[in-house]
């Protein structure tokens, strides 16, 4: 075979379109010394940690492909989601023209009824703050009533 052929063969790149690591053989598992000194590492002394990190992702352990700055889950693409677009919840076609229209008039009326809910809601809100403003206001009236009201022994005396 000759150099052209497997060109991209030796710069690593495999038919797939994947990245793979030809010059080391990556670990795709951490051996227990490896998740005990890393452990060690942070409870004695943190940057010991770091340092054990980092000589992890430098030898391209981390994860599979770490050696070739392959992202794990680099790969994965979102869902199709435009089947989604366009369509408002519960308002989709039966096929039916006759059950859409009643279906129409249905959730019409529905929304009426939630209309006139809110409003009520807002009313008796307002209802219950005129209540509360009423009470305060009686109660600050009783109030200045009785402060400006003197006892008698309280009158003084020269």
């Amino acid at each position: 075979m000759s150099q052209t052929a497997s060109g991209t063969f030796e710069q690593g790149m495999a038919g797939d379109g994947h990245f793979r690591a030809h010059s080391k053989k990556v670990k795709s598992r951490w051996s227990l010394f490896e998740v005990a000194a890393m452990v060690t590492g942070f409870v004695v002394f943190w940057p010991l940690g770091l340092v054990a990190l980092f000589l992890k992702w430098k030898n391209g352990e981390m994860w599979p492909g770490a050696a070739t700055s392959q992202v794990p889950g680099g790969p994965w693409k979102m869902p199709d989601m435009s089947k989604w677009q366009g369509r408002s919840y519960g308002y989709s076609s039966s096929g039916n023209a006759a059950f859409d229209e009643y279906k129409r008039t249905q959730l019409a009326k529905l929304e009426e009824q939630r209309r006139q809910l809110d409003e009520e809601q807002k009313a008796f809100r307002e209802h219950l703050w005129n209540l509360r403003k009423a009470k305060d206001q009686n109660e600050f009236d009783r109030f200045m009533a009785e402060r400006n009201t003197k006892p008698a022994s309280e009158a003084p005396t020269s």
